[in-house]
């Protein structure tokens, strides 16, 4: 029987045996011995003392990682509370998302300003950082994003949340051709703060002249750009183009079309995608109307809209993409698990995080066969338990 579980052992070491998703590989009787914070030891077959436990089937991930999330649990990034932060935190660790990016939407100055102080202050321990989508992006291409609030990019508004709030700024998503951005990205590729084309009308030159000057990523594509064009091929084409240029997708079945995730999937392979959420507080909970960035969209069927139709983030979760990224793309589960995890990972520098390899942190997830978590571990604490 494949035993799937933890215990504490006389040594103090927690043991984790079953299906283990390495970047490369499943390994199908594998055991994962950790020691404190990290993974000390990876094994093809059992080498502790064996210890029955009622999980029996499912896999070992490495914990996932949202480079993209709004809000969960009915608790959005926006809310600018400690409470909401922490909430958030614990939601996104019952569908095993042990580190994220806190996503913005375009806001005044004021209203980002207390974004920072709340991330500052509350400091969950799954935050990354935030992720700043807007405001400096292209008003025809806005989807869910508040008009009267979309400005040119500047760089003494970033270098003001720098002083507030340091290193927490760790992303930025702007329309790269708009007044002011490639000033912005440079000053951005100075001070390693990551910088990812959306929301965007970008032609395809504009596009390159963008990922010259250090645009590493594309927000959510095909969504809030033109669509791809055989003469006009635009910033999807760009993406698509270049090979060192990684690509967020929304792998609910509505924002991509199967097809177009297969598609892309071949062009640029698991190190080349970012599966992210743009989940919103409407996440986890019932169909009904939500506030998103002092706006109302309705959620029917899970899928959220603006009352201009727009769709308005995701419902979707992590652990859900992975599995349908790799029913979508066709791709092995062990690809799909790594655009969740180390991808994300090795675009934000860390180096210790995202895969199931000794030395690396033990943030580390156990899921069911039906794609359900029943236990998240973080720096080899466990933070949620079903069981």
């Amino acid at each position: 029987m494949t035993q799937t579980g933890a215990v504490i052992d006389v040594a103090g070491e927690v043991v984790l045996r079953g299906r283990l998703v390495l970047p490369d590989r499943i390994v199908p009787h594998g055991e994962i011995i950790i020691d404190g914070e990290r993974i000390a030891e990876i094994n093809v077959s059992p080498t502790r003392p064996h210890v029955t436990d009622r999980w029996t089937d499912g896999w070992i991930f490495p914990g996932l990682i949202d480079l993209h999330v709004h809000g969960i649990g009915g608790r959005d990034f926006m809310d600018a509370t400690d409470d909401a932060f922490q909430a958030i935190d614990r939601s996104l660790a019952s569908v095993g998302c042990t580190a994220y990016l806190g996503t913005t939407m375009s806001a005044p100055p004021q209203a980002l300003q207390a974004v920072f102080e709340a991330a500052r202050t509350a400091a969950p321990s799954g935050l990354l950082g935030i992720h700043m989508e807007g405001p400096f992006i292209h008003p025809e291409h806005r989807g869910a994003q508040s008009l009267e609030v979309i400005r040119p990019a500047s760089v003494d508004e970033i270098e003001g949340y720098v002083k507030q709030a340091g290193r927490l700024l760790r992303r930025i998503t702007l329309a790269p051709e708009g007044p002011g951005a490639l000033e912005l990205v440079n000053w951005c590729h100075q001070h390693a703060i990551l910088v990812s084309a959306g929301h965007s009308h970008a032609t395809f030159d504009e596009a390159l002249a963008a990922f010259d000057a250090g645009v590493g990523e594309v927000t959510h594509l095909f969504n809030a750009m033109p669509p791809l064009h055989h003469r006009n091929p635009g910033l999807v084409g760009a993406a698509l183009a270049r090979s060192d240029v990684k690509v967020e997708m929304i792998v609910d079945g509505i924002h991509l079309h199967p097809a177009i995730i297969q598609l892309v999937a071949r062009l640029k392979g698991p190190q080349g995608v970012l599966l992210v959420t743009d989940a919103i507080r409407a996440t986890l909970l019932q169909d009904g109307q939500y506030d998103l960035g002092g706006q109302t969209v309705t959620v029917i069927d899970g899928v959220a809209r603006t009352s201009q139709g727009n769709l308005a983030g995701s419902t979707l979760t992590l652990n859900r993409a992975v599995f349908q990224f790799a029913d979508f793309a066709q791709v092995d589960l062990f690809d799909a698990v790594r655009a969740a995890s180390l991808t994300p990972a090795q675009v934000l520098g860390l180096y210790d995080q995202g895969a199931i390899r000794p030395g690396y942190l033990a943030d580390l997830v156990l899921v069911d066969t039906l794609g359900r978590v029943r236990a998240t571990w973080r720096r080899g604490h466990l933070i949620f338990d079903a069981r």
